[in-house]
C-alpha cells in the first residue's frame, strides 16, 4: 500500500477514516493490477459447462480490465433457449461476453438520533455497506445459418469467456475464450523457460550459419553469375541442334526461327508465321504465275519454258571426222539410270517490311534444310542430297540488306529438284573442257551409219573431279527415232543450257540400234576423250580417237533486253513483294528486277543499291508493275525458267502476331521458368512484346519482365522473362507482339526457354 490510516488512543473515530481504510486498501491493489497485470479485457478462473440442453453454467471467476477486477463470487447460469435456431439444418454460434458493474449493497444499522446521550433514542434504518465490482455476463449471438455457421463478428475491447454452438437440438458444443484468458505467472514462467531453451539451441545454430555464411562469401567469386549460366544452357541447346542429337527432355530449349517443326501452328492461338525468325503473320497475300506481258515480242525467244533474250545458234567447238568411225552398239547393253538435275532457283523479297534476320547464319545447323523452307512452291518436297560436298550454306548464297533480300544458288544446276531417266543400251561418249562459259543450244554428231531400229539417246552430264562422265548430274538431254536419223552431221537440239568455264563436261549417247559415230585419231582432240561404259557406272576411257562433234551455242541480238510481265495485285494494298524462279546469272551478267507501284512514275529496282526504294510501297499500293532487264554480252545472258513453279507473291502483314512453341519436356520438375527472346527492329514507340508461358491450357504471364538494349545494334532488345507457376515437367513457350504500322514490324530472332 502506498498509504495507510493512522489512530490515538483517545481519538475519536470519523466515519471517512473508516472508509479510507478501504479506499487505500482498494486503490493499492488497483495500482498493482494496472502496473504488473495490465490486461485489457481478459477473465480468469471461469469453466463453462453445459448443464442441460440450453443452459451453460459459469462457475466464480474475475473479469480484468486494464486496472479494475470485477469478480463474480457464485455461479452463473446462462439460458441460451432464445437463441436456439429453429430449421433442423441450421447452425449458431453464439458468444459470452464479459462485463463489469459497480453495484452498492445496503444493510440495517442502528443510528443515534442525537448526540445528547442523554435524550439520543436509537433507531434502525438501511444504509449502503459495501460497493461490490461484480462480473457479468452478456451473449451476442451469430447468424443462423446451414453448416458451417459463421461465428459472430465480436468487437477487440470484448473478453469472450466462450464460444457455445447451438443446433436445434440445443448445446452442440462449448470452447473456452483461450484468447481472453488472463495467463498465470506460473504458465508465463513456462514458456519463458521453453523459450530460453530454444534460444540457446538458436544462437548455436545462428553461430554454425554465420560461419557457413562466411565460407560461401569467400567463395562466392567462384560462383558463375546467372546470366553465365544462362548464356552457357542457351548456347548447349544451339550446339545440340548443329550436332543433331536425338530428341530428348531438357530443361532448355532454343530455337533460331528457321524451321516450323518447333512450332505449333495448328494451336488455337497460333497467329505468326516462321521464315528466317518468328514473323507477324499475312494480312492478306497473293500467288500468281509470272507471265509475259507480250509472249510474241522480237526481242526475247522461248527455248520451252526457258526465256532469255534473243538470240541464234552459232558453233562454238567443232571436231572433224578422218573417216573413221566407231559403232556405238556394239559393245553389252546395260540399262543406265542418268538423273537429270534442274536449274537453280533464287528468290527476292522487296518491300519496306522486308528484314533480315541475323539468324540465317544459323541454317549451317539444320543439315541444309534452307531450300526446303525458302525455294519451295506450293507444298515442293526436296530431297537434301550430297550435303559433303556442299560446305558452304546449302549451296546458295544470301545477299540481304534492310528492304532487299536476294537468294541465288551458287551452282547452275542443283540436285533438289532431279528427274531419273531409266535406258537399255550401249553407252559411249566424249568428254571435253569448257575453256569459256558458254549457253549450249544443241550438239551435231556425225553419224557413219544409221540402222534401222534403236532410237538414240543423247545426255549431257558434268564430270567429276577425276574427269570421268557422272551419269547422276545429267544437266540435259533430248532422243532421236531412227527416223530423224541419216548420214552426215544430225543435229540433237535442247533446250539451252549454261556451261560454266572451267569445268569438264561429257555428252553420251545410249542406243540399241546399229549405228556408228564418225572418230578421229590420233588424239587430235587434246582438251577431252572418248569412252565407253559397260556396266552403266564405270567408264573406260578410249585413247586412240576422239568422237567427230560441234558444239552449238547462243549469239545473243542485243546486250540489255527489258521484258515487261503482268502486273502484281493484291486487294486493299501490299507492302512487300517476293519472286521465285529458276535460271541463271552467269558472271558479268545480271538480271535485274524493277517494280513501279500504282501512282508512281518511276521504276524501281529491287537491288540492294536501292534498298531505300522500296519506300515507294508505304502508301500500300494495290498493283505494282514488273519487268526483267537482262544484261550481259553477245555470248553470254542471264535466263528466267517460265514454268508453273515461277511465281510473284505480294503480302500485307497484319498488326499483331501470336506464335506458340510445341510441348517441351524438361526431364525435371520445376516451378520456376524463363523465357528469353531477342527481337530485332524493334521500336518501343510503335510495338509491343509479351512473353507468355502455356503449362496444359492455362496462359501464364511473367512474375517479372527484363527489356536489355542491344549495345552494337539500336534495334535490337533481349527479353528476358521469369515465371513462378505450379510445379510442372513441360511447357510451351509464346510470345505476343503488336505493331501500329503494318509497314514497320519487329520479329523474333531467336527464342529459348530455360526450367529453373
Amino acid at each position: 500500500m502506498s498509504q495507510r490510516i493512522l489512530f490515538n488512543d483517545a481519538e475519536v473515530l470519523e466515519n471517512e477514516d473508516v472508509e479510507g481504510i478501504g479506499a487505500s486498501a482498494q486503490g493499492a491493489l488497483d495500482n498493482v493490477v494496472s502496473d504488473a497485470i495490465g490486461y485489457p479485457a481478459h477473465w480468469a478462473g471461469f469453466t463453462a459447462t453445459q448443464q442441460s440442453a440450453q443452459i451453460v453454467r459459469l462457475t466464480p471467476g474475475r473479469y480484468y480490465t486494464d486496472d479494475i477486477v470485477y469478480a463474480a463470487d457464485a455461479s452463473t447460469d446462462i439460458n441460451l433457449q432464445v437463441h436456439i435456431p429453429l430449421a433442423a439444418s441450421d447452425q449458431r454460434w453464439v458468444a459470452i461476453i464479459m462485463r463489469g458493474n459497480v453495484e452498492t449493497e445496503t444493510a440495517l444499522r442502528i443510528f443515534e438520533t442525537s448526540t445528547d446521550v442523554e435524550t439520543s433514542v436509537p433507531v434502525q434504518q438501511t444504509a449502503p455497506k459495501r460497493e461490490v465490482r461484480a462480473a457479468t455476463f452478456t451473449v451476442q449471438q451469430g447468424v443462423a445459418s446451414p453448416a458451417p455457421a459463421l461465428r459472430p463478428v465480436v468487437a477487440g475491447t470484448d473478453a469472450i469467456v466462450a464460444w457455445v454452438l447451438l443446433s436445434s437440438q440445443g448445446i452442440a458444443l462449448i470452447e473456452p475464450g483461450e484468447g481472453s484468458r488472463v495467463k498465470s505467472l506460473y504458465e508465463v514462467e513456462k514458456r519463458v523457460s521453453v523459450n530460453e531453451a530454444d534460444l540457446t539451441n538458436i544462437k548455436r545454430r545462428t553461430t554454425a550459419i554465420e560461419t557457413d555464411i562466411v565460407n560461401i562469401t569467400q567463395r562466392l567469386s567462384d560462383i558463375p553469375h546467372p546470366t553465365i549460366i544462362r548464356q552457357l544452357k542457351r548456347d548447349v541447346a544451339a550446339t545440340r541442334r548443329l550436332l543433331a542429337l536425338p530428341d530428348e527432355a531438357r530443361a532448355y530449349w532454343y530455337d533460331p526461327g528457321l524451321l516450323q517443326e518447333e512450332w505449333d501452328k495448328t494451336h488455337a492461338s497460333w497467329l505468326a508465321r516462321v521464315r528466317e525468325g518468328i514473323r507477324f503473320p499475312w494480312a492478306a497475300e497473293r500467288d500468281a504465275q509470272l507471265a509475259l506481258l507480250d509472249p510474241g515480242s522480237p526481242a526475247i525467244r522461248m527455248a520451252g519454258t526457258l526465256l532469255m533474250p534473243a538470240w541464234t545458234e552459232v558453233t562454238r567447238l567443232e571436231v572433224l571426222s578422218d573417216g573413221s568411225n566407231v559403232n556405238i552398239s556394239q559393245t553389252t547393253h546395260t540399262v543406265v539410270t542418268a538423273i537429270r538435275k534442274e536449274i537453280a532457283r533464287q528468290v527476292i523479297e522487296y518491300g519496306p517490311t522486308v528484314t533480315v534476320c541475323e539468324n540465317n547464319a544459323e541454317w549451317a545447323n539444320t543439315a541444309h534444310l534452307s531450300v526446303g523452307e525458302l525455294f519451295t512452291h506450293n507444298g515442293e518436297t526436296f530431297e537434301v542430297v550430297n550435303i559433303a560436298g556442299n560446305v558452304g550454306w546449302a549451296g546458295h548464297v544470301l545477299r540481304a540488306v534492310r528492304k532487299v533480300i536476294t537468294r541465288t544458288v551458287n551452282d547452275v544446276y542443283w540436285e533438289y529438284v532431279r528427274e531419273e531417266i531409266g535406258v537399255n543400251g550401249s553407252v559411249h561418249g566424249q568428254t571435253w573442257l569448257c575453256s569459256q562459259p558458254m549457253i549450249l543450244t544443241s550438239i551435231d554428231l556425225d553419224f557413219a551409219k544409221v540402222g534401222a531400229t534403236g532410237d538414240v539417246h543423247l545426255f549431257v552430264c558434268e564430270c567429276d573431279e577425276g574427269g570421268a562422265p557422272n551419269f547422276k548430274s545429267v544437266v540435259v538431254s533430248t532422243v532421236k527415232a531412227p527416223g530423224d536419223l541419216s548420214l552426215d552431221w544430225v543435229n540433237f537440239s535442247f533446250r539451252p543450257t549454261l556451261l560454266e568455264s572451267g569445268k569438264r563436261y561429257a555428252w553420251f549417247t545410249v542406243t540399241t540400234g546399229n549405228h556408228a559415230l564418225g572418230t578421229v585419231a590420233g588424239n587430235s582432240y587434246t582438251q577431252g576423250s572418248r569412252f565407253v561404259c559397260t556396266d552403266g557406272v564405270w567408264s573406260q576411257v578410249v585413247i586412240d580417237s576422239d568422237f567427230a562433234m560441234r558444239l552449238n551455242g547462243a549469239s545473243f541480238a542485243a546486250t540489255r533486253t527489258v521484258v515487261e510481265f503482268d502486273a502484281l495485285t493484291l486487294e486493299n494494298g501490299m507492302t512487300e513483294v517476293r519472286l521465285l524462279h529458276g535460271g541463271w546469272q552467269p558472271g558479268g551478267t545480271s538480271l535485274i528486277w524493277e517494280i513501279q507501284p500504282s501512282g508512281s512514275d518511276e521504276w524501281q529496282a529491287m537491288t540492294f543499291d536501292n534498298a531505300n526504294g522500296a519506300d515507294s510501297m508505304v502508301g500500300l499500293p494495290a498493283l505494282v508493275r514488273l519487268r526483267a532487264i537482262f544484261v550481259g554480252t553477245t555470248d553470254l545472258q542471264p535466263a528466267i525458267v517460265m514454268d508453273a513453279t515461277a511465281r510473284g507473291y505480294t503480302f500485307r502483314p497484319r498488326g499483331d502476331m501470336v506464335a506458340v512453341s510445341v510441348d517441351h519436356e524438361f526431364g525435371v520438375s520445376t516451378t520456376s521458368v524463363q523465357i528469353e527472346a531477342v527481337l530485332d527492329c524493334y521500336d518501343p514507340g510503335k510495338h509491343t512484346a509479351a512473353p507468355k508461358l502455356i503449362i496444359g491450357s492455362t496462359v501464364y504471364t511473367p512474375t517479372a519482365t527484363v527489356v536489355t538494349p542491344d549495345l552494337i545494334n539500336s534495334e535490337k532488345r533481349t527479353l528476358l522473362a521469369s515465371f513462378t507457376v505450379p510445379e510442372t515437367t513441360s511447357a510451351r513457350a509464346r510470345i505476343d507482339m503488336t505493331s501500329s504500322e503494318v509497314t514497320d514490324e519487329p520479329f523474333v530472332q531467336n527464342i529459348a526457354m530455360y526450367a529453373l
